[in-house]
């Protein structure tokens, strides 16, 4: 009898929808999970039309939303009927704003029903950030902190991008970065230099989606222990972690919680990691 899983997927082929090469780190944790004949990025694709990092074109909806959105945007230019498409954000980490975060969401649809199947992940390693610069002086010193030249760089005359600015994109070489920065600089007084977050810019970005698809591989192979569907997944977090000091729960999170979307069977596990306490650092009674 086969699987929900070889039901689903077995003898098709997955497309990619991204234009910065995040195929490569997608594709090979699904194919080992899923019985696929194969993936391939889709041509011709524009996920920039959703919104891009450099502030171009905003992201109008939520990540999950523009998630989706590239997917079916996928499926529709390549005709391809089982597309992957991701997004990501970043930002203040909730549970210690003075710590920079990136979140990750993978998006799986199957235009054969228009079932979607969705993976979020966040992690604290990211490099991340923008400083308005006065002098080359400035400009290296951020550039050096931001790991450059391995991670690229974006150069444009004030933080906010407006129609008509000029705009430089992945700068990975130091005569492009002082030769943008001095021309700017001359004109405006200043230039905002910031990360260039597109995976194939941002290693460190491109890792955590790796990341992401690994732990989407293993939900998808998951299968409920009640009706036996595939993508038996969280889809909640139970704070509570007790302080290692005191013995006070934290907002730190405990246990998780699997749900199956054909059953709604649910059942209440630890942390993956083995972590049993909180350091005191992020506990409200001895760090109030």
């Amino acid at each position: 009898m086969r699987t929900s899983l070889e039901q689903r997927f077995a003898g098709r082929t997955l497309g990619v929808a991204t234009m910065h090469g995040k195929e490569r780190v997608i594709g090979p944790p699904l194919m080992k999970v899923l019985p696929l004949a194969g993936y391939r990025t889709i041509l011709n694709v524009d996920t920039d039309r959703f919104g891009t990092f450099s502030g171009e074109v905003q992201r109008t909806t939520d990540p999950l939303t523009a998630a989706i959105a590239k997917a079916k945007h996928g499926a529709e230019v390549s005709g391809m009927d089982l597309v992957i498409a991701s997004e990501g954000s970043f930002g203040p980490y909730p549970l210690a704003p003075f710590l920079s975060c990136n979140e990750e969401f993978l998006l799986l649809f199957d235009a054969r029903d228009g079932s979607t199947y969705a993976c979020k992940h966040l992690s604290l390693e990211t490099v991340f950030g923008g400083e308005r610069c006065t002098s080359l002086s400035q400009v290296t010193a951020f550039a050096q902190r931001m790991k450059f030249p391995e991670h690229g760089l974006v150069m444009r005359p004030k933080e906010k991008w407006e129609t008509g600015d000029a705009l430089e994109k992945g700068i990975h070489d130091t005569h492009r970065l002082f030769s943008v920065a001095e021309e700017l600089i001359s004109i405006h007084g200043c230039v905002w230099v910031e990360t260039d977050m597109r995976a194939m810019a941002n290693p460190t970005r491109m890792q955590v989606i790796a990341e992401t698809a690994e732990r989407f591989a293993a939900e998808l192979a998951s299968t409920c222990p009640q009706c036996g569907m595939f993508h038996f997944r969280i889809t909640d977090a139970r704070s509570g972690l007790p302080c290692e000091l005191c013995g006070w729960p934290t907002k730190s999170t405990k246990w998780y919680i699997r749900e199956c979307a054909q059953c709604q069977h649910r059942i209440e596990e630890p942390r993956p990691d083995g972590k049993s306490h909180e350091d005191p650092q992020h506990c409200d009674h001895c760090n109030p």
